[in-house]
Parts: structure tokens; sequence; C-alpha cells
């Protein structure tokens, strides 16, 4: 058995460039605290020798500039706070750490990187009552810049509790309802989410101006949520509810929130959610929020709008929204209406559906046959007889790509992918495309 306790002495004598190489083995100790300043061009590296096989017990501290931890496997009290600039956490597992909180990133940092790790078997959540978000990142929304990408989030049980138990919350330091204005822009993209069932929040986003895209979602209990904040933009994921009944896609609230380019496929609590606003603003109301270009297959309803907390029977209905160019395939009900309350001010235009409208007609929606093709990696594309190519309506420059990352042309498609379609590149991610690959 070792102590972390060498890992701190080792850590403070590092200068920018060294590289500390741990030895295969059991690492114990009380919490330790690695201090220590790199620079870009020169990070200090703490790694094992052997990918895996340097095993971490304890908790640790990571105070400084440019520390990277490569290739540690974490398990019982094992766990990550982060204080500094430019740290990165990767090709690391945790494994089953009976701490509430796996990762912690201050509000203080800036410009971490958290890459292709594996988080799997949360199994303290069966205990905790609450606090025991597996990853959870502060910010204050001033151009932290922080990149979560190609990690493995699997098999995260349902809470003890009923919140609290995010896989990955993005949170506004102080957790302010209606942050103030400035962007964090985090990215959190090409991330695995599979059977992450903590709560009803998968991924929880109390923060502005961040950019969620490219992840995949399977037989997941909840949903990607934009609880707090302005401005984010969640584009080319796809969200696939297999076996799990209480599976969602997006749930928002806020202004000018962006939803372009998804795939919601088999998801039984909605595609697209949107809450009402209260008074208090701890649900602030949705407006000018853009949902165009996302296919939606077999969701139950697709887009349910004007969602309530059970302490808000009723309150302010989202306004001045654009629902543009969607496709609707296999829907038992399109759009729920929450009470029937009208959305104000909305904008529909260029969107299909072939199953039951669920609401009043309108203009911008139309009920009508939508042919489709199921491709082998589960991208539901449009088949070649298909009414939705080149048929998408309005001016929408900004989307110039589809989930795929494909050409979207002149003349749009409706929906999430251009036609012709090939599975040589894009699609969701399996196992093989993240996490550390030891």
């Amino acid at each position: 058995m070792r102590s972390v306790s060498e890992i701190e002495a080792r850590v403070a004598e590092a200068q920018p460039g060294d590289v500390v190489a741990l030895a295969d083995g059991m690492y114990d100790g009380e919490r330790c605290r690695l201090e220590a300043r790199g620079t870009a061009d020169q990070p200090i590296v703490i790694r094992a020798e052997n990918m895996g096989r340097a095993v971490i017990r304890a908790p640790l501290l990571l105070v400084g500039d440019y520390i990277s931890f490569v290739g540690l496997h974490f398990v019982e009290k094992g766990s990550v706070e982060v204080r500094g600039r430019g740290c990165r956490i990767s090709r690391c597992v945790m494994t089953d750490v009976q701490v509430g909180k796996w990762i912690r990133v201050r509000a203080e940092s800036r410009e971490v990187e958290i890459d292709r790790c594996r988080f799997e078997n949360k199994t303290n959540n069966l205990e905790e009552m609450r606090g025991c978000q597996l990853m959870q990142i502060y910010v204050r929304n001033q151009g932290e810049r922080h990149r979560v990408h190609h990690n493995y989030f699997v098999d995260v049980p349902d809470g003890k509790g009923s919140n609290g138990y995010e896989t990955l919350q993005l949170i506004t330091d102080g957790n302010p309802y209606d942050p103030d204005p400035g962007d964090c822009e985090t990215v959190i993209e090409y991330n695995l989410f599979e059977r992450c069932n903590g709560e009803a929040e998968i991924i929880s986003v109390k923060s502005n101006g961040n950019t969620l895209r490219r992840n995949t979602f399977r037989d997941c209990r909840g949903a990607l949520v934009l609880r707090h904040g302005d401005g984010n933009v969640v584009s080319e994921n796809f969200f696939f509810g297999e076996d799990e009944r209480r599976a969602g896609g997006v749930r928002l609230q806020g202004t000018d929130q962006v939803v372009v380019n998804n795939l919601f496929h088999s998801l039984n609590a909605f595609g697209v959610g949107m809450m009402d606003g209260t008074t208090d603003k701890l649900y602030v109301r949705v407006a000018r929020a853009l949902i165009a270009f996302n296919t939606f297959v077999g969701c139950s309803p697709a887009m349910d709008v004007g969602l309530n907390h059970r302490l808000y029977p009723n309150g302010t209905a989202p306004k001045d929204c654009v629902i543009a160019n969607n496709a609707f395939v296999r829907s038992d009900r399109t759009v729920r209406l929450v009470q029937d309350d009208e959305p104000v001010n909305w904008t529909w235009e260029g969107n299909v559906t072939d199953g039951d409208l669920g609401m009043p007609d309108r203009d911008g929606i139309k009920i009508e046959r939508v042919d489709v093709d199921y491709l082998p990696n589960g991208v539901v594309a449009p088949a070649e007889s298909s009414g939705l190519i080149g048929n998408a309506e309005g001016h929408y420059p900004e989307i110039a790509t589809d989930v795929l990352g494909h050409s979207r042309g002149e003349r749009k498609t409706i929906g999430c992918v251009e036609f012709p379609t090939g599975m040589e590149d894009g699609g969701p991610l399996t196992a093989t495309d993240v996490g550390p690959g030891w």
C-alpha cells in the first residue's frame, strides 16, 4: 500500500514540463492537496506508469495551473476537486466511488478539460439523500470555457431521494434562478450516457451561453435540462429511450435557448418540454426559444408545452418562440398544451407530422405522410420518396449542417438529417468511441 502523501510531496517539487509517474499499486490516506504551477506549453502531468494500475483510494484536491491527471483509476473515496486554470483529467476511470460528488470544479477555475474518462456504477446514490451530483462544475459566467468531451457515463442508479443526483451539473455560483448577463462558454460534447437514472435531470445547466452537442443518451431516466440561464445551444445530440419508460429529451426554461439538429427517439416523457414561468423565477418563463430541424420518432408527446411544478399549478406560458422545420414521425401526440394554455406569439413554419396533432390546427405544421429510413446505426433519415427533402421553410443561415455534420445546401430538408445520408461518419456514439481505451 502506498500513501497519497507521496504524490503530494512529489507534485510540490514539480516544475513546468515535469511528469510525475505513479507506480502500480493502491494509493490511500487522508485528503491531500496537490499544488503546482505548470504552463500552457509545459503542463505538469501526473500519470500512471501503466494505464489504470495506479489506483487512488483517497480524495485529491488539485490547486494550481496546467496540471493533468492521466490514466488513474479512482475507487472507494477517490474523488477530485479542481481549483485552477488549464487543469485536465484525462483517460481516468472512476468505479463505484463512495462519495457524493466524484468530480467538483470550483468557480474560480478556468479552461478545465475532462476527457476520455469512464464513470461507472455510482451505487452511493442508493444510500445518500441528496448532494450526489457525479460531476459538478461551478462557474460565474465569465468565459470559463471548460470542456467535457469523449467521456462514458454508465450505470448511475436512481437516487434515494428525488433531487440532487444529476450525472453532470453546470451551475452558476450561488445558484441564482436567473443568472446575471455573461457567458460561460463551456462545451459539453461527444459524451455517451447509458442508464444514467439518478433523477429527472441527467445534465442540468444553470448557466449562460454554453454548447451541448454531439452527445448520445441511451436508456436514461430524465432529460438534458436547461434549468437556469439563457442563450444555451443544444445541437446534434441523439436521445434514445429504449427500455426506460421515464426517458426524456430536452427540457428548458429561460431566454434565447436553441434546440436544433437533434434526434429524439422513443421517449415516453417528452422530446422537448417547456416550463411555464413562475412569479418568483424558480422557473423563468421560456422566451425566444428556437426549436428547429429536429426529428422526433415515436415520442409521446413529442413536445410538451407549459409544464408546471406541483407548487405552481399554472404560470406564464412560453412566448415569442420559433418552431420550425421539425419532423414528427409516429407521433401518438405531436404537441401537448398543458392545461390547454396557448403559447404566446409563437411562429410555426415548415413542420410536418404524420400523427395526431394534439392541439388545435394552425398554420406552419402539416399533417401528412412522413417517409423515413431506419439506418442500422440508429439514425432516422428521410427516405428517397420523402416529402421532407428540400422543403424546409424560412431563412436559417446559421443552421448550415445537419446532425451528422453534412452540409444542408441551399434547399434544406425538414428534420435533423439531410438527404442523401451515409453512415461513414457521425451518428450515435458507442462505447468504443468514448472512454480511456485501456
